[in-house]
């Protein structure tokens, strides 16, 4: 695909640090174990993404298949791949899908960065990952790697500007300090847009974007056998966010608005509006430091380490009942998340056919939140059905839910590679994990207000508001998995290979106070995959992926509301385990150089994703029954049928330069976007089409682009407001046009 993020097309004129230096670079430990690495792994750059004016998390399934991303606010980051994942509602929740920022493992999927800039490449592995970097995991995971500093002077500027006041400003300066000894790379940028939505009630835009961030770096080459990379970053998100469309309201909904004589208006969210009666903010800071450490200790033995510190600050307040009555008019939570890893890796050689690899990894990880829930003048009446109670029954009650949480991973893996022959090759590989979490949460009352001496009012409060809670949970994991690859080479340009493997996710505690059928911690994950499949490869810009597989995953948590919590505030968000799950298909990916220079990229594949076991399952909120069978049924976050095409040609112009023009075309079936399968839940299938033509010289690059050409209207996510059956969703960008200038200095 065509590169839109005209910035990074720098770090492709200049010699790589793997072609000038006598050791390769340290990201070694990130790749590692190449002969492991799951083949069903799509990897590229990320200037092949076709992406306006900065790659972001949405942009990967422009080149992969069978990937989903959902992220209705940073917080609530959802990675599905194969059907199989989780979103970050519940903050007792890992993710599935492993992510990991130069070998460093983030533990909380809101920690994927804001925007992709400056990256090397991107891996997307579609089966459990049992080498690293990081913990097991059960579904996948998405490896990013950034630019390392490399052997030249330079310095590239770009300039953005588009719809709705569209700003990016991009800076990349690289500096070789050392000749051949020491060199450093800065890149930064800051990206500002107006809101999408339109708030009638307060009269203002909403939902802006405004973030930046800062990535320094410094590659030293002690010696022949030593070298060193250290890696500091930091972001800023400081946005009105986040007020959501009403996708649907529930008849109780209905009743209660219309017996407070105020109509709930028809549900349009495609109009961009909403109608609230508080204001939002959102403030998300995070800090990272990443040591990677390379030594060769002989020919055949390297060691390598990597160590990596992250902390993530986060504060979002806003009007939580969505509509314009003071029910729940203001709420949110502010947490602090810490986390310290480290990983050693010994890869070597016995002799010729046989290479391997012990490792050993280590995580800790802390979290604090406090959510807050106030509610207004109008709370009373509405819970009631217009009944006419006194407004202080719960008018100024708020309700705050404190917690933390520990944890603390331990992994031991050991890898082993024979060439048997040429053409034929084993590799298996075998980790065990152990994991144990701690965790307090509790919940009190405050703002009460005195009520008139009726015992029926006290009792409707305790009702409404729950009584004060307090718990403390402890959990331990210990699991060991492993996996075998048979591989088989007929030529350099063939490789069939089957695989099977097992997969982990340590189970955990409910960032939620549970009651009823919810218990307050969750079992682990484990998973099994099987897979074959060919790749083809006759030329570098020639290519050819398919694959079929079958994975299982018992005790898989999924995220639902309580349904037996409270009959009118039903507790959200809540993690159960589904006995087992089931997600099989096929996947094809592809790329070739047609005549006339022009270079197509394709993907599609089928998935069928499926509750193999799930009797206790939620169910409709509509339905009034709470407890349905869902076995059978297609997983939630799981669209059947994904697929994604891109063409680009360029034509030669004087002097080096050159006049390109790409065209990236991506599907996605519908499904639904919750798991009790609520009226209004599902989002339809979408197609999007982006565009870009420009003219790239030496020095500069000038690029015209277009984002969602057809302005199709489309939904990103929807989750439930209440556990009462209204819905809430995130509407997809509108078309956006803009204009990219970048300059270079050598």
């Amino acid at each position: 695909m065509i590169k839109l993020t005209t910035l990074l097309g720098l770090a492709c004129s200049i010699p790589s640090v793997y072609a000038t230096t006598m050791l390769p670079p340290i990201q070694v430990q990130e790749d590692a174990p190449t002969d492991i690495l799951p083949l069903s792994a799509s990897s590229f750059g990320i200037d092949d993404l076709h992406n306006g004016p900065a790659a972001l998390a949405g942009d990967l399934p422009l080149r992969a298949t069978s990937l989903q991303l959902t992220e209705p606010e940073n917080r609530y980051t959802g990675i599905f791949i194969r059907g199989l994942g989780t979103t970050g509602f519940n903050d007792g929740m890992s993710g599935s899908v492993g992510i990991s920022m130069d070998g460093v493992h983030l533990g909380r999927q809101s920690l994927f960065p804001a925007q992709l800039y400056d990256l090397e490449s991107v891996s997307v592995i579609r089966t459990p990952l049992l080498s690293g970097p990081g913990p097991a995991t059960s579904a996948g995971a998405i490896q990013l790697r950034s630019r390392a500093p490399q052997w030249y002077r330079g310095t590239a500027f770009s300039t953005t500007i588009g719809s709705d006041r569209l700003q990016h400003h991009q800076i990349i300066a690289n500096e070789e300090l050392i000749q051949g000894r020491l060199a450093g790379r800065l890149a930064a940028y800051q990206h500002r847009r107006d809101g999408a939505e339109t708030n009638k009630t307060r009269h203002e835009n909403v939902n802006n974007q405004d973030h930046r961030g800062v990535r320094g770096q410094l590659l030293w080459r002690i010696n022949n056998q030593t070298q060193a990379r250290f890696i500091l970053e930091h972001s800023l998100r400081d946005e009105r966010c986040c007020a959501y469309s009403a996708l649907h309201y529930s008849q109780t909904s209905k009743a209660r608005a219309a017996a407070l004589g105020h109509p709930l208006p028809t549900p349009a969210p495609f109009s961009r509006t909403v109608w609230q009666d508080s204001g939002q903010h959102r403030r998300i800071e995070q800090n990272a430091a990443t040591v990677q450490w390379r030594q060769a200790l002989s020919p055949r033995l390297t060691l390598a380490s990597i160590s990596g510190w992250r902390n993530w600050k986060y504060a979002n307040y806003y009007d939580l009942d969505s509509i314009d009555l003071a029910i729940a008019p203001t709420g949110g939570a502010d947490m602090d998340h810490h986390q310290w890893s480290q990983e050693l890796r010994l890869s070597g050689a016995l002799s010729a056919p046989f290479r391997y690899q012990l490792g050993a990894y280590y995580l800790h990880q802390s979290h604090q939140r406090n959510r807050d829930l106030s509610y207004g003048k109008n709370a009373a009446a509405w819970f009631s059905g217009g009944q006419p109670l006194p407004p202080e029954v719960l008018d100024g009650a708020t309700v705050r839910a404190p917690g933390k949480e520990s944890a603390t991973t331990l992994g031991l893996l050991g890898e082993l590679s024979w060439a048997i022959s040429p053409a034929f090759t084993v590799a298996g590989i075998a980790r065990y994990s152990h994991d144990r979490k701690r965790g307090s949460l509790s919940q009190r009352i405050e703002g009460l207000r005195t009520l008139p001496p009726v015992p029926e009012l006290e009792a409707l409060r305790r009702a409404l508001l729950g009584v004060p809670v307090q718990g403390r949970h402890d959990i331990k994991d210990d699991s060991v998995d492993g996996g075998l690859q048979l591989r088989f080479m007929p030529n350099d340009e063939v490789m069939y290979f089957v695989t099977a493997s097992s997969g982990y996710k340590s189970g955990g505690i409910n960032g939620e106070n549970t009651r009823g059928a919810v218990r307050p911690t969750f079992n682990a994950e484990h998973s099994l995959s099987l897979e074959s499949g060919l790749h083809y490869q006759p030329a570098p810009r020639h290519h050819l992926r398919v694959v079929l597989y079958h994975n299982t995953i018992r005790d898989y948590q999924a995220l639902t509301y309580n349904p037996d919590s409270s009959p009118l505030i039903p507790q959200m968000n809540n993690i159960i385990n589904v006995n087992k799950v089931r997600s099989r298909g096929a996947e094809l990916e592809a790329g070739t150089m047609l005549p006339g220079n022009l270079l197509w990229t394709f993907g599609v594949a089928y998935n069928d994703a499926r509750y193999v076991d799930f009797r206790n399952a939620p169910c409709p909120p509509e339905s009034g029954v709470l407890f349905c069978d869902l076995s059978g049924k297609q997983m939630a976050n799981a669209p059947r049928h994904t697929a994604f095409s891109g063409l680009q040609r360029s034509w030669p112009l004087d002097r080096g330069g050159e006049f390109y023009a790409g065209l990236s075309w991506q599907y996605r079936s519908g499904y639904y976007g919750t798991t009790e399968r609520g009226q209004g839940s599902s989002l339809d299938s979408r197609q999007l089409l982006h565009g870009a033509i420009g003219i790239r010289a030496p020095r500069w690059q000038l690029e015209l682009w277009g984002l969602n050409l057809t302005d199709q209207d489309y939904l990103t996510s929807v989750f439930a407001v209440n556990g009462s059956g209204d819905y809430g969703a995130l509407v997809g960008e509108p078309r956006t046009l803009g204009v990219s200038i970048t300059i270079r200095v050598p």
